[in-house]
Order: C-alpha cells, then structure tokens, then sequence
C-alpha cells in the first residue's frame, strides 16, 4: 500500500471513530484535538475551517496544530468544522469534518412562583420581628434553553443604592458588585437564598433590589438576561411597630 493510502486511511479511521455531530448554546467555546495514526507527524500542519464560516468569529486561518479552539457565536443554525492535514513528508490527507448545531439561548428569568417577598424588620440587637421567625428569603433562576445552568450572576443592592452579599454585608468592591451564584443541581434552575434579616429604623418600607444578570451553561455559553424581562426581586421590609404609653 502507498505511503498515501495509509495516511488516508488513518485520517478516515479518526473521521468515523472518533467524530459526532454536537450541539452548543450560541456562544459557547469548544475545544478539538486530532491524532495522526499513521504518517509522519513531526512537521505535519493541519488546516481549519468552519462552513458556512459565518457560524464563528473564531480566526482559524492562523492554526496549524491538530488542536483548536472555537467559539460557535454564529446564528442558531447547522455548521461543520472541517480538517485537513498535510504530514510531514508532504502527503494531503483528504478531509475531514464534525456536524455543530448552534442552539438559540432560551429565556432567564426568574421563577414566577417565587415572587418578591415582604417581610418584618428585625428588632434591635437583630433579635427576630418576625411570626413566625424567619431568616431568608428563597428566589429560583430558570433558564428555558436546550442545555443545563452552571451558575448564574446577580447584585443584591440595599436601601442606600450600596451593593451587598447574599448575608447583607456590604461588598468591599462596588465596581464589581457582580454574585455568582453556582448550581447545586443538574439542572435549568438554580435556587438560592438572601438573608431578609434586616431592621428598618424608618416610618415606611424599604427595599433590597435583586437584580439577575447573566447566567453559564454547562457548554461554557454566558447567556444575558434580557433587562425588561422578568429579572427584579424586591425583598420589601416593614417598618417596626412602635408603640409607647399614653
């Protein structure tokens, strides 16, 4: 057999072993790594393309290894990433391709049976004000995509326009007020819990705004929540009653 047949042969056994057709959220990042079976590796370079091109902005013009990485940030649709390898001894392999279905992000929002919360102030020293006694308020995350949350992003913002953690503390950085939030589940829903443990010295309510951002699949995709959809919590606490003798 010709040294090319062999080198066709071993491209062709990776091709049909070793290849499937995927999926990814728009957006997402994957990485692909070749193995040359037969043929003289030592100088081999390896060319990379995506068809239609438009399904990344991924420069593969520049990679030669038989490793890449791309970003499928094209529109929903189906692509395929293709191969093709010249050895060391400068022999052409024919190529070799992978189907990639890029999928639309679904909808982040947060869960609609887990509304905003109103709540009593604690009392000073923070003893409880509440009947029953209570320290949290629970909020759920949704993602209506093809693919599972990793984490998801939040800010938690005080009366006073301070951003605060999921205990109330006041963050030390408020130019990066950002909170994630990692899923404890496999899962398109992440539940988490913010302290509601407050006092509130004034006449009327005041609020804690919880505001999600952006969440991760598990492809590695950073899906943004759309602003006017449902992605606002409030964590309403009345005023303490006060009363005195006549």
């Amino acid at each position: 057999m010709t040294k090319k047949g062999l080198l066709l042969i071993a491209v062709l056994f990776l091709a049909l072993t070793g290849w499937s057709q995927n999926s990814i959220t728009q957006g997402g990042t994957k990485g692909y790594k070749l193995k040359l079976n037969v043929g003289n590796a030592t100088g081999a370079t390896y060319q990379w393309s995506v068809s239609p091109a438009n399904g990344t902005t991924t420069n593969l013009t520049g990679v030669s290894g038989d490793t890449a990485t791309i970003v499928w940030d094209g529109p929903a649709g189906l692509y395929s990433v293709l191969v093709q390898v010249t050895d060391g001894n400068g022999c052409l392999s024919e190529p070799i391709s992978q189907d990639m279905e890029i999928l639309a992000p679904g909808n982040l929002i947060f869960a609609t049976n887990f509304p905003g919360t109103v709540v009593c102030s604690d009392l000073a020293g923070g003893n409880e004000g509440s009947a029953p006694e209570h320290s949290t308020s629970s909020f759920r995350i949704t993602y209506a995509g093809a693919v599972n949350l990793s984490s998801a992003k939040i800010t938690i913002k005080n009366p006073a326009g301070v951003f605060v953690g999921l205990d109330g503390s006041v963050l030390a950085n408020q130019d990066a007020p950002e909170l994630t939030i990692a899923n404890a589940e496999t899962d398109k829903e992440i539940l988490f819990d913010v302290t509601d443990s407050w006092e509130n010295t004034t006449a009327g309510n005041i609020d804690f705004e919880i505001l999600l951002l952006s969440a991760k699949t598990t492809d590695n995709s950073d899906i943004t929540a759309d602003p006017i959809s449902d992605v606002t919590r409030t964590i309403t606490v009345s005023p303490k009653p006060v009363i005195a003798f006549e």
